[in-house]
Parts: structure tokens; C-alpha cells; sequence
């Protein structure tokens, strides 16, 4: 994605000049941003709602992080293949691992849109594709659906479907179905 301000092209930075950004103290590490497509983006609020379907996805994964069969990181970063991209998952699900460096892929991504809908849509299936991720969940909050994208390809995720009731069972997480009515009620 070519960025311009008026008729000038803008320099995109990368994952590891934001770091030593970070290093330096010109970013705070807990600075609510995340690099996309080379800018730094303001990261949305996190509303109640937002905070909920994330504890209830917390919940529905615990026995399988308690039981070592995968660890789950909640919004930390995602070292994907595009140098200028370092998208925070709200919730990612990644093998074992006690390396000391961000993961590279996930077994499943789970990002909660109450009002970043049209980033996490449009811009990080991308990315999450490119990354080898087998499944992105959308959990559109105010729409009370989860949007599944499946099938990963350098370009991009080839299927995508919306799930308005009924059970999801993700393809490369060993867990039980987790029923949208109930991610969603209250909410």
C-alpha cells in the first residue's frame, strides 16, 4: 500500500525501527499504537463490551493453556512476514514455545471489533494470511456475528463466511465449540 502526502511518497517504517524507537524512549511500551503498512496507528478504545468478549474467550481457551497444549498471548505483538507491519492480535493462540522473541504465526487469531471493524477486515487479514495463520476470527461486536477466515495464501485468507448463531470450532486449536449466542449475550 503506497502512502502519499500530496504528491509526495511517504517512507514507510519498519517493525525493528519502531523498536528502537521503543528502545530509545520515543515510544513508550505501552503507547497505544500499532505499526500498519509502515504508520503508526492509534490503537481503538477498549470498551466494556470489548473487554468481555475478550475474558469470555480467555475463559472458552483456558483448559487447553492449562493443560500446555498451546499458550495464548492477548494483545501482544505478531512478528508477520511484512517488515513494515506489526499488527497485536487481541488474542492470538500460539504453539508452546519459551523463546524470547515474538511469534512469527498462531495457530488461530481472534481480534474483537466494536469500533475497529473496518481495520481488522480489511487490513489484517493480509497480513495474518501472509503469516501462515489458519483461521482469523472477527468478532464484529455490534453486529453480533463472527466473521471466520480460513484457507491462508500469501495474498490473503480465500474463504471467509459470517456466523450469526451456532457453534465455531477452530481447524488448528484443539478445543470445544464455542457458541457465538453466548461470546455475544448481553452484549
Amino acid at each position: 500500500m503506497a502512502l502519499t502526502v500530496g504528491d509526495r511518497p511517504v517512507r514507510p517504517l519498519t517493525q525493528d525501527e519502531v523498536l528502537r524507537m521503543v528502545d530509545a524512549g520515543i515510544l513508550g511500551e505501552d503507547e497505544p499504537v500499532e505499526l500498519l503498512n509502515g504508520v503508526l496507528t492509534a490503537v481503538s478504545e477498549k470498551t466494556p463490551a470489548h473487554e468481555q468478549v475478550k475474558l469470555r474467550i480467555a475463559r472458552w481457551l483456558a483448559p487447553g493453556f492449562a493443560e500446555g497444549r498451546y499458550d495464548t498471548r492477548i494483545q501482544a505483538p505478531l512478528a508477520v512476514p511484512d517488515r513494515t507491519s506489526r499488527p497485536e492480535p487481541d488474542i492470538s493462540i500460539v504453539e508452546r514455545d519459551d523463546t524470547v522473541a515474538h511469534p512469527v504465526t498462531a495457530l488461530l487469531v481472534v481480534e474483537v471489533a466494536v469500533s475497529s471493524l473496518r481495520i481488522d477486515t480489511a487490513i489484517k487479514p493480509a497480513l495474518y494470511a501472509a503469516a501462515g495463520v489458519p483461521e482469523l476470527w472477527v468478532i464484529d461486536v455490534p453486529g453480533h456475528a463472527v466473521r471466520v477466515f480460513a484457507d491462508p495464501r500469501p495474498e490473503g485468507y480465500t474463504t471467509t463466511r459470517t456466523v450469526r448463531e451456532g457453534a465455531i470450532t477452530p481447524s488448528a486449536v484443539e478445543a470445544e465449540p464455542l457458541d457465538t449466542a453466548a461470546l455475544l449475550a448481553g452484549l
